[in-house]
C-alpha cells in the first residue's frame, strides 16, 4: 500500500502526459521510469495476493463464508466509497483542468482519464475487478471439485505468462489500461485475471511459496533482463506525438517482467521477512482504509502544490508524508474504534 500511494503521488511529475489531473511546474523522465517499474507489478501482486487469500479463505470457511467475506469485505466497502469518491475525484479532474490544460494523452500509454458517467470506479476498480473474479473462482471450483485441480509449478508459470502476455498483445499496450467503467475491459481483466489464478494456484500447492522463496534472485534476473529489453520502447512512448504501436517483443518482455517482478516482492519476501514486526501491525491494519480513502486528499494536495516554486523532491515527500499520515491516523482514531473496522480493518 506504501508503494502504491507514493507512485499515485509522484504521478504528476511525470513528463509523459497519462490524463492524471494535474501535471507538475517540476518534471523529470526518470519518474516516468520508476512509475512504471513500479505500476508494472504492484497492481499485479494486489491480484496475486488477492488470489492467494481468497483461496485460503474458501478453504477456511467454505463457499457460504467465502461469499459472505466477499460481500462483508469487498462488495460493502465498494459500495459505501464509491459514490463520495467519485465526486471528490470528478471535483478534482475538472480543478486540475481549470488550472492547467491537461496535454493529449499518446495512444500507446495506459490513459487515466475519467468517462462521461458522473459515477466511476475510480481506483476502487481494484475492489470491482476482484469481486467479478472472484466469482468466476466459486464456478470454476464448482466444476473442478471432484478433480482438485493442481498444476505442476511449471506448467503454472507458463499458463500465467501466457495469459498475460497474449491480453498485452492484443491490446497492443506495455501494460493494460487503467479501467474506470463498469463494463469489465477484456484486456485488463485478463491480465489481472492470470495474476489472481497464478496465486490462487500457488496456494493449492503445499510448499510453493518456499520453492519460490529458494529462487528469488531467479525471478531478480528475468526481471532486470527484461525490463532491458522494453526500455526502448517505454523511452519512445515518452513523447505525446507517438501513436505508434509499440513492437511486439517489447509486449512480450513488458508481461514478462511483470510476473517476473510481482514473483521476485513475493519470493524476496518470502526468504528474507518472515518475522513479525509489532510496529508494523497499525499500518497492516489501516492499509485497506489507506487503499480507499488516500486519492482525493492526494490529488488535493498534488493540485494546491503543482505551480509551487519549491524542488520536485521535497513536494512529492510532503504529499506522499502527509497522506499516509493522515490516512493511517484518521483509521486509528475513528475506524479503529468503530464497527466499520469490521468492513475496513
Amino acid at each position: 500500500m506504501v508503494v502504491l500511494l507514493a507512485t499515485h503521488g509522484a504521478l504528476s511529475f511525470m513528463v509523459t502526459p497519462v490524463g492524471w489531473a494535474i501535471q507538475d511546474r517540476s518534471q523529470h523522465l526518470g519518474v516516468d521510469l520508476a512509475v512504471w517499474i513500479v505500476r508494472a507489478f504492484a497492481l499485479p501482486m494486489f491480484f496475486w495476493l488477492s488470489g492467494f487469500c481468497s483461496r485460503a479463505v474458501l478453504e477456511g470457511q467454505g463457499v457460504r463464508g467465502f461469499v459472505r467475506h466477499r460481500v462483508t469485505r469487498i462488495l460493502l466497502p465498494l459500495v459505501i466509497a464509491i459514490v463520495p469518491c467519485s465526486l471528490a475525484l470528478d471535483a478534482l479532474w475538472d480543478w486540475g483542468r481549470e488550472l492547467a490544460g491537461r496535454p493529449e494523452v499518446a495512444a500507446n500509454v495506459p490513459k487515466l482519464q475519467g468517462s462521461g458517467l458522473p459515477i466511476t470506479l475510480g481506483h476502487l476498480w481494484y475492489l470491482y475487478y476482484l469481486l467479478a473474479l472472484s466469482g468466476i473462482a466459486l464456478a470454476v471450483v464448482a466444476v473442478t471439485r471432484r478433480g482438485r485441480l493442481v498444476l505442476p509449478g511449471a506448467a503454472i508459470l507458463a499458463s500465467v505468462a501466457i495469459l498475460a502476455c497474449g491480453s498485452l498483445a492484443v491490446t497492443g499496450m506495455l501494460q493494460p489500461d487503467t479501467p474506470l467503467g463498469f463494463a469489465l475491459d477484456p484486456g485488463a481483466f485478463a491480465f489481472e485475471g492470470a495474476l489472481f489464478a497464478w496465486g490462487w494456484l500457488v496456494h493449492a500447492r503445499p510448499g510453493e511459496l518456499e520453492r519460490y522463496g529458494a529462487r528469488a534472485w531467479w525471478f531478480v534476473g528475468i526481471a532486470v533482463a527484461s525490463l532491458g529489453a522494453v526500455l526502448p520502447a517505454l523511452y519512445d512512448s515518452a513523447d505525446p506525438a507517438s501513436q505508434a504501436r509499440p513492437p511486439l517483443y517489447a509486449i512480450a518482455a513488458s508481461g514478462v517482467f511483470a510476473l517476473a517482478a510481482t514473483g521476485a516482492f513475493i519470493a524476496l519476501c518470502v526468504r528474507y521477512a518472515r518475522r513479525r514486526h509489532r510496529s508494523l501491525q497499525l499500518a497492516s491494519e489501516a492499509s485497506y482504509w489507506c487503499y480507499i480513502v488516500h486519492l482525493p486528499l492526494l490529488v488535493l494536495l498534488q493540485i494546491s502544490l503543482a505551480e509551487v516554486r519549491l524542488p520536485g523532491v521535497l513536494k512529492f515527500l510532503a504529499i506522499v508524508a502527509v497522506t499516509m499520515v493522515a490516512s493511517v491516523l484518521s483509521y486509528a482514531l475513528v475506524i479503529r474504534r468503530a464497527p466499520l473496522r469490521r468492513l475496513l480493518g
